[in-house]
């Protein structure tokens, strides 16, 4: 028997089974797993999202919402994991077989899109006012071209070649990442005014004082994000060897976005926010009441200001890696949104138009839109994940299949009005004051709409729908 010759061909790389079940020799561990979901979180605008909840609840009251955060994270992200592991399938493509069907799935990769494209859109402006901050140049769009221009064209190239790149480059920036943000602290802690204490104990800096809506506030702040790694998690999880490398995955994926990195961008935020406004006030001619207004929308200046030029490499350890794990999570959602409407592209396509479609967001400034899109985000990530997670675990066990084989209909209009109504109602009781945290709200309402929709009003007609695996990735 010859020795087999090893596949080099570029597409395959590039696909990365993306429309396909992992197959068993590439599964890998958690520690190699959650260098994904820890290096997508341990960014600036994880930090920007830990210094919002922070700075509306003081620190311990924001590390509370965190640790809530946490909980309905990790406990979300290994349900989730675990039918990924044992489908070996991506979030986007899952949604076929449990809760949306093959067409229906476009509705689920839309969702994903605007939530993985919105951080890859943020990520980029953050970055871009970083640049602009450091080499002290002005807004103008021949540097917008040229800056998002080096951008895009970086993250492509990281992207096109799959997991195994993408999973070098987060374990080496996570440990350069903690490095650097270990030094920003202690230099703030040495040379700064302030002392331990007081930085380890601040309080609200929005507001007087603590109450029920300041810490309701923070909730909502950070379990947008969450839930939005839920769904990141369990395109890592297709990956996993077994149940226990997917809980290992989320909890320390979780443990990265809700804990350590709110803590550094609360503390980074509090210790360095008199520095930003003297900043800008010194040198741009800025009142205290303006700087402080646009302080935190350009988060990368508390890094550049602390840090020096090692703060400007912080920013890019801690953007680069996220950056190309949002194109390639992306990617696989844009492949099988096409490939849902009849076409099956090449992933390297999607990875550019991945980049194209957040440069549009740029282009309307979603930064100035980040509560508004922290809200919208959390309800449909985790209504998405809900019906998924019922549909495999109660719904599908009650319905009965011919030979076990898998149930998939073209379109499960249970669980795509599930996800309109949990989310619009969801919404609707925060705004109207009646239940404060949407992101619950549309948990509860999708845990009792779609067994309801699925088992008794939208019921399976016959058994002619299923469909093999192969129909569908043909």
């Amino acid at each position: 028997m010859g020795i087999q010759e090893p596949d080099f061909n570029l597409k395959t790389k590039m696909d990365d089974h993306a429309l396909e079940q992992v197959p068993e020799n590439e599964r890998k561990s958690w520690i190699q797993l959650s260098n994904n979901t820890m290096g997508i979180c341990s960014t600036i605008l994880i930090m920007l999202f830990g210094a919002l909840a922070t700075f509306t609840a003081g620190l311990w009251f924001g590390l509370l919402a965190g640790i809530i955060s946490l909980i309905l994270g990790t406990i979300f992200g290994s349900l989730l994991g675990n039918i990924a592991q044992r489908e070996g399938l991506s979030s986007t493509v899952l949604t076929r077989y449990y809760g949306f069907g093959i067409k229906g799935s476009v509705v689920s990769s839309l969702v994903f899109c605007f939530m993985i494209l919105g951080m890859l859109a943020l990520e980029n402006a953050l970055l871009y006012h970083g640049v602009l901050f450091f080499f002290k140049l002005k807004p103008s769009i021949p540097n917008a071209i040229l800056i998002y221009g080096i951008f895009t064209l970086c993250w492509i190239l990281l992207s096109l070649f799959g997991i195994k790149i993408v999973y070098r480059m987060a374990s080496i920036a996570i440990f350069g990442f903690l490095i650097v943000l270990v030094y920003i602290l202690v230099n703030a802690i040495f040379f700064g005014d302030n002392s331990v204490g007081d930085f380890l104990s601040f309080g609200p800096q929005f507001s007087a004082k603590v109450g029920t809506s300041e810490f309701i506030a923070a909730i909502n702040i950070l379990i947008g994000a969450t839930g939005a790694l839920t769904l990141v998690t369990a395109d890592s999880s297709r990956y996993a060897r077994t149940k226990k490398d997917v809980i290992l995955t989320s909890l320390f994926g979780n443990l990265m976005q809700n804990i350590v990195i709110l803590l550094a961008g609360g503390i980074v935020a509090y210790v360095g926010i008199g520095y930003v406004v003297e900043y800008y006030m010194t040198n741009d001619g800025m009142t205290s009441a303006q700087a402080h207004a646009i302080a935190f929308d350009d988060m990368a200046s508390f890094f550049i200001i602390l840090g020096g030029i090692v703060g400007f490499i912080l920013m890019f350890l801690a953007n680069g890696k996220a950056q190309v794990l949002n194109t390639y999570s992306g990617s696989l959602a844009l492949t099988n949104l096409f490939a849902a409407i009849g076409w099956k592209g090449n992933r390297a396509i999607f990875v550019v138009l991945a980049n194209i479609v957040a440069l549009i967001m740029i282009y309307f400034n979603i930064l100035s839109l980040v509560e508004s899109w922290l809200d919208a985000l959390g309800v449909l990530t985790t209504s998405m994940a809900t019906i998924i997670i019922v549909d495999f675990y109660f719904v599908k066990k009650r319905i009965p299949l011919n030979n076990n084989e898998k149930s998939i209909e073209t379109i499960n209009i249970a669980g795509i009005l599930t996800l309109i109504l949990s989310s619009i109602l969801s919404l609707y009781l925060s705004y109207a004051k009646i239940f404060p945290i949407p992101v619950l709200a549309s948990i509860v309402l999708s845990i009792i709409l779609y067994p309801l929709l699925r088992l008794f009003i939208f019921k399976r007609k016959s058994v002619m729908n299923q469909i093999t695996d192969q129909d569908i990735n043909s």
